[in-house]
């Protein structure tokens, strides 16, 4: 499913009008052997976006533009939903997931229960391990091809319109934008909020026109999406992490030479490291500057939710399966003990 240089961009080929990506010296008589696309939700001028872009000129580069990535964010092939369909389905090549896995890889949405990693570095050293190689595991029974380095997005905080969040009675009868998934409407549910869905690209407008109380996110989000436009509380409660995980089209990754996989393993782990040094420096610097943006900061008493959280663990545990859960506390010790 090797796309040409045809298929895109202007009468001549060169440059792409849409996508990033292309070595501008390049002779736009150059047709690159495989043309494949990456598309994301993030906003172009994130710093994952930047690190994206850099991953794919230096694959270009390296491949002598045998192989070319174009890089879509903003969700500009559509909203997650569908540029996962269409990635499984093999009309898109390269997708970075965010919580979107969980009903072809279960395993994946455990790196996302509340309160179960103090940091960024456990994460990813479940991620780049065993569990990380569980979850490969089951995106490849469906035809996907995970790599082994995922990207930062961070630990989520809680931003609202009405009202700033202290303890976990608060969230009562508010409506959460939160990122999808079973764990997010469990977690809201059980302290008495409503968790709803609306694209990432959207999510500015839907907060503008208050048709929800309040989102989860972590703070570089908030920055680059500026939501502290329509969003005046700012809560800590680091409640869960999240993250991405790019991903490829297991047909079209077969199609690659050995070569061009190899130079896109090596920087797909390259710039995945810096763009994880990024978003936590970016992440660690937020509340300051979102105070300095004018949004009232409450660091919330986290307790308080950890203690309505039993039952809730108690499901997670039983769907998830003892070696699951098991595979999950070598690295983030126990959950809800």
């Amino acid at each position: 499913m090797p796309r040409h240089c045809g298929d895109f961009g202007n009468a001549r080929g060169w440059p792409p009008t849409v996508g990033v990506a292309y070595d501008p010296a390049m002779s736009t008589d150059h047709t690159p052997r495989f043309r494949y696309r990456l598309g994301l939700n993030q906003p172009a001028a994130s710093p994952t976006v930047r690190r994206l872009t850099e991953m794919a000129q230096a694959i270009g580069e390296e491949t002598s533009w045998e192989l070319l990535i174009e890089v879509f964010p903003e969700s500009r092939l559509g909203p997650d939903p569908k540029m996962f369909a269409e990635m499984r389905a093999g009309a898109l090549e390269f997708f970075m997931a965010g919580a979107t896995l969980g009903e072809v890889a279960p395993t994946s949405a455990l790196p996302l229960l509340p309160f179960a990693f103090r940091d960024s570095k456990a994460v990813f050293a479940a991620l780049d391990g065993a569990l990380g190689d569980q979850i490969r595991s089951e995106l490849a029974q469906h035809g996907i091809h995970a790599f082994r380095h995922c990207l930062q997005n961070g630990f989520h905080h809680v931003t609202t319109s009405k009202r700033p969040i202290h303890t976990a009675a608060d969230l009562a009868a508010l409506k959460i934008r939160s990122p999808g998934g079973a764990i997010a409407r469990d977690f809201f549910e059980a302290f008495g909020a409503e968790a709803g869905y609306v694209p990432f690209s959207h999510m500015y407008e839907a907060l503008k026109a208050r048709n929800y109380d309040g989102q989860s996110d972590p703070l570089g989000v908030v920055l680059s999406l500026r939501l502290y436009e329509v969003q005046s509380y700012l809560s800590l409660t680091a409640h869960w992490w999240s993250g991405f995980t790019l991903l490829a089209n297991a047909a079209a990754w077969r199609a690659l030479l050995r070569p061009l996989q190899d130079a896109v393993e090596r920087n797909v782990e390259k710039y995945a490291l810096l763009q994880r040094a990024d978003i936590e420096q970016v992440n660690a610097a937020g509340a300051d500057e979102l105070a300095r943006l004018g949004m009232q900061v409450n660091t919330a008493d986290t307790a308080t939710f950890r203690a309505g959280l039993a039952s809730f663990y108690a499901r997670w545990r039983e769907k998830a399966g003892p070696t699951a859960w098991r595979l999950l506390e070598a690295y983030a010790g126990d959950i809800g003990g």
